[in-house]
């Protein structure tokens, strides 16, 4: 498709979906974590250790998304292809950072 307004609204409706699944993941990890601390009985270290990575993960998906979104910028204002070569392997590290975390249990 050549009409760019297509390319773009798919961009922020991704971009907004995204995002408000990052913040649901944050508000989900922080009940989570408040609960661990409220319980007073002293947590498993295995719950420890899923939380610490659930945050881990979710770390790693607000990286992506502002990667991608620079990236996205970066090829519409015309960047050097060093910096797009770079946000690209940037974005790609980043969301293999957060499948090799999902995939953890």
């Amino acid at each position: 498709m050549r009409d760019f307004r297509v390319w773009w609204g798919l961009f922020v409706l991704f971009a907004v979906l995204s995002l408000l699944a990052v913040q649901r993941g944050y508000r989900r990890w922080r009940v989570a974590r408040d609960a661990l601390d409220r319980i007073g009985v002293p947590a498993t270290e295995l719950h420890r250790r899923r939380l610490r990575r659930e945050g881990w993960r979710l770390a790693w998906m607000a990286v992506a998304l502002v990667t991608m979104t620079a990236l996205v910028f970066a090829a519409l204002l015309g960047a050097p292809p060093s910096a797009i070569l770079g946000l690209r392997v940037s974005a790609v590290l980043a969301v293999a950072a957060v499948v090799g975390l999902s995939l953890l249990r």
